[in-house]
């Protein structure tokens, strides 16, 4: 993309203004016209490329069938053409989706390096049903919550994908883009499990369902048995209403790294506690007493707590386990990684 010594060669369409529903062949014949001049053009800066997109936006809502064809025909094969012109014809344009195969309207590289270079630009090609493998990859780069929430609701953008552990990273971190993901149809057991806090209720149950099943043909399951000790040890510690302390005496149990991060306090993450004590084997009574003592929002209003205690009467003890395992992404000896 040069320099241009005529920044604006289709300022014509400002004539489109003083068209009316009555002039609609004439409308169609500048468009037509000035998208011709700027397919022609030698030379377009970012200044007439940006007129154009914002005269020609203006008007294709005012543009009927065949001319969005035609717009479609004139302007896919030239690079600088904005996206989002295209973009809305294929939307609009059942006709043009089945005579084009997408990729002919897909921005070309040259203009998906300047899309990349706006948050809008980004969150355009985050929503395109054949982005390429690199350019996804710079679209994540800046982590930006609007791309990935829209990538995580692409379908085309396949849980095999290596972004896609990505955005489950993200999702542990953002429960919004967690309950985008969870509306996906393609997602492992494993990669529901681990989204498991940001469920709802019916969602969870079926989560605890599939994971049951596949629990179900396992040789062996890991189980705990903790000393009178490990359970002092914890109901001191929520007494002293040390949560790190805490949450150290679980990794230690579950044997896993040092450097697995719980956050069991953030909102919306209290319930992964309940599942940690269930798959230990803590038992309700001493469970209530670490429930009051860590942190009041775990105890108060009750219903807080009552939902802790009904979490650990509905999971049995391997599933908590898996749960717990694929939300902090961390494994002890529970067994064969989930299908």
């Amino acid at each position: 993309m040069a320099s241009s010594a005529n920044p604006d060669p289709w300022s014509d369409l400002s004539n489109l203004a003083s068209s009316d529903g009555g002039n609609a062949d004439a409308r169609t014949a500048l468009l037509k016209v000035n998208a011709e001049m700027f397919v022609a053009a030698p030379a377009r800066d970012r200044e007439s490329i940006e007129t154009f997109e914002a005269l020609v936006l203006g008007f294709l809502p005012r543009t009927d069938a065949f001319t969005r064809r035609e717009l479609a025909r004139i302007l896919a094969p030239c690079p600088d053409t904005p996206a989002s012109i295209l973009d809305y014809i294929a939307r609009h344009s059942d006709d043009v989706r089945k005579a084009m195969p997408w990729h002919a309207i897909q921005p070309s590289s040259t203009s998906a390096r300047r899309l990349l270079a706006t948050a809008a630009g980004r969150l355009h090609l985050a929503s395109q049903p054949d982005l390429d493998p690199e350019v996804l990859q710079d679209v994540l780069a800046l982590g930006e919550d609007a791309v990935e929430d829209a990538l995580a609701a692409n379908s085309a953008v396949p849980s095999t994908h290596p972004a896609f552990e990505r955005l489950l990273r993200r999702a542990h971190h953002r429960p919004d883009l967690a309950r985008i993901l969870l509306g996906r149809s393609d997602l492992g057991a494993a990669e529901e499990a681990s989204l498991y806090l940001a469920a709802n209720a019916e969602r969870r149950r079926l989560i605890r369902e599939r994971l049951g099943v596949l629990l179900a043909h396992r040789r062996l399951n890991r189980s705990f048995t903790l000393s009178e000790q490990d359970v002092g040890g914890l109901v001191a510690t929520a007494l002293s209403s040390d949560a790190g302390q805490l949450e150290g005496q679980l990794t230690a149990l579950f044997d896993f790294p040092a450097t697995t991060e719980w956050r069991m306090l953030e909102t919306g993450r209290h319930r992964l506690l309940a599942l940690a004590l269930t798959a230990l084997g803590v038992t309700r009574r001493d469970a209530i007493r670490i429930f009051l003592t860590l942190h009041p929002a775990l105890s108060y209003p009750l219903s807080a707590m009552r939902e802790l205690l009904r979490e650990m009467r509905d999971v049995p003890a391997p599933i908590a386990l898996v749960l717990v395992e694929s939300i902090l992404g961390a494994k002890t000896l529970s067994g064969d990684d989930l299908a």
